[in-house]
């Protein structure tokens, strides 16, 4: 299982915003940004599966939602509804305009959306104990259940695909161990029922030793050594 590399909202609109732009509007799509417009959906927009996928405001704005919304924008508005909104518009040159909102209230019934919080954000080096290893469909220890010391609330560390042999050795349930890392957010409007906070390690120190691991995947070796690609 390859660590994944997550991308920040900004990023994902701004790839949307392209590929968006190329494929409806060629090089002639104006971008902007839209904060707290309102307007009354008019009509639902589907998509290929008959699923609503977005909302006509007035006759031109078109209003598209990402990362999908749980359970779906069937529930999040209907033709009548007075909204407000802010997100990314493209305006093409027949002034039809397409929104990717990242925030969303719906004033008749009280449903809102906010695009998740994708931010990494620094794990300093924290210790406490590995409660459980992680494996990936081959076998390998992709990643750990971890209690910080003090605390009540366990962490799931991502350690990558490539485990070491060092790392393999040391790693075991009940073993102290610091970690560094980020903190990734959860890339998802949706709670999920069980989920841990994750954290992405770039080092772990275990026994006096401290294991580099690298960006996107393998471990590096003992002490600091960067192990093999």
């Amino acid at each position: 299982m390859k660590r994944l590399t997550i991308f920040g909202t900004a990023a994902l609109l701004t790839l949307w915003a392209g590929t968006l732009a190329a494929q409806q509007y060629g090089s002639a799509a104006s971008t902007t940004t839209i904060t707290a417009a309102t307007g009354t959906i008019t009509q639902l927009n589907y998509d290929n599966n008959g699923s609503v996928q977005g909302f006509l405001i007035g006759t031109n704005v078109l209003l598209g939602f990402f990362p999908n919304v749980c359970g779906g924008l069937s529930g999040v508005g209907a033709v009548g509804d007075n909204v407000t909104y802010s997100g990314t518009a493209f305006t093409a040159t027949s002034g039809f305009q397409s929104i990717m909102v990242t925030s969303f209230t719906n004033s008749t019934t009280g449903a809102s959306f906010t695009s998740p919080d994708n931010t990494s954000n620094a794990y300093p080096a924290t210790s406490g104990t590995v409660k459980q290893l992680n494996y990936s469909g081959n076998g390998s220890v992709d990643g750990f259940v971890f209690s910080a010391s003090g605390s009540t609330s366990p962490i799931f560390v991502s350690t990558g695909f490539q485990a070491s042999a060092t790392l393999t050795t040391l790693l075991t349930a009940g073993a102290t161990v610091s970690v560094t890392g980020t903190i990734a957010g959860s890339g998802t409007a949706c709670s999920l029922t069980g989920a841990l906070e994750a954290v992405n390690a770039s080092s772990l120190t275990i026994g006096g030793q401290t294991i580099v691991l690298h960006v996107g995947g393998g471990p590096g070796g003992p002490n600091g050594n960067r192990g093999p690609h």
